[in-house]
C-alpha cells in the first residue's frame, strides 16, 4: 500500500497502485494509436477511430484531460478537483455562449482556462476504461477477422457474429 499526495491538489489517497497521470496516459494513447495503425495496415478496409469507453460514456481517445472532463467526466476519478473542473467548464461554456449572442465586448475566459488547466493536472483517470474501435463504415468480414486478431483483446472483445465491438484493452492493460 502506498500513500500519494499531490502538492497542488491537497488530497491524500491511499492507493494500491500509482494513479494514472498525464504522462502515463500519453504513453497509453501512443501505444493504442500504434496498435490501431498496425491493424489498419493489416486490414486495408478498416475505417474507424479509437474511443475511450465504459458503460458510463465515451469520448475519442485523447491526452487532453480538459476534453475528457468535458465529454466523458465519468472517466475521471471522483474528487473535489473534478467537481471544481466541471464548474469551471460550465462557466467557460456559459461565457462563450453569451459572447456568441452579444455584439458588445466579449468577456474573457482566459483566467478560468488557466485555473482549469491547473486543476486537470490533479485529475486521475479510471484505469478500467476500455479503448475500442468505432467504425465509420462497417465491413463485417473485417470485424470477424479483428475479433480473432492477436492485437485485439480476446478477453473483452465479444466473439460473436452479432457483435461489432472491438476492444484493444483497458487503459491499465495497455499501459
Amino acid at each position: 500500500m502506498k500513500y500519494s499526495a499531490h502538492p497542488k491538489c491537497f488530497k491524500l489517497i491511499i492507493i494500491m497502485d500509482e494513479p494514472m497521470n498525464a504522462t502515463q496516459l500519453k504513453s497509453v494513447v501512443d501505444k493504442s494509436n500504434d496498435l490501431f495503425a498496425k491493424l489498419k495496415k493489416k486490414y486495408l478496409g478498416l475505417n474507424g477511430y479509437l474511443v475511450f469507453s465504459s458503460p458510463y460514456g465515451q469520448c475519442e481517445v485523447t491526452t487532453n484531460l480538459v476534453n475528457i472532463l468535458n465529454y466523458f467526466p465519468l472517466m475521471i476519478s471522483d474528487y473535489k478537483q473534478k467537481d471544481k473542473g466541471l464548474q469551471l467548464l460550465n462557466k467557460i461554456n456559459l461565457i462563450e455562449a453569451e459572447n456568441k449572442k452579444s455584439s458588445g465586448n466579449p468577456k474573457s475566459t482566459e483566467k478560468l482556462r488557466q485555473q482549469l488547466n491547473e486543476i486537470v493536472k490533479c485529475l486521475d483517470v479510471i484505469e478500467d476504461t476500455f479503448i475500442e474501435i468505432r467504425f465509420k463504415e462497417i465491413n463485417y468480414n473485417i470485424v470477424c477477422e479483428l475479433q480473432k486478431d492477436e492485437l485485439v483483446s480476446q478477453e473483452y472483445t465479444p466473439q460473436t457474429k452479432a457483435s461489432v465491438r472491438i476492444v484493444l484493452g483497458t487503459i491499465k492493460n495497455i499501459q
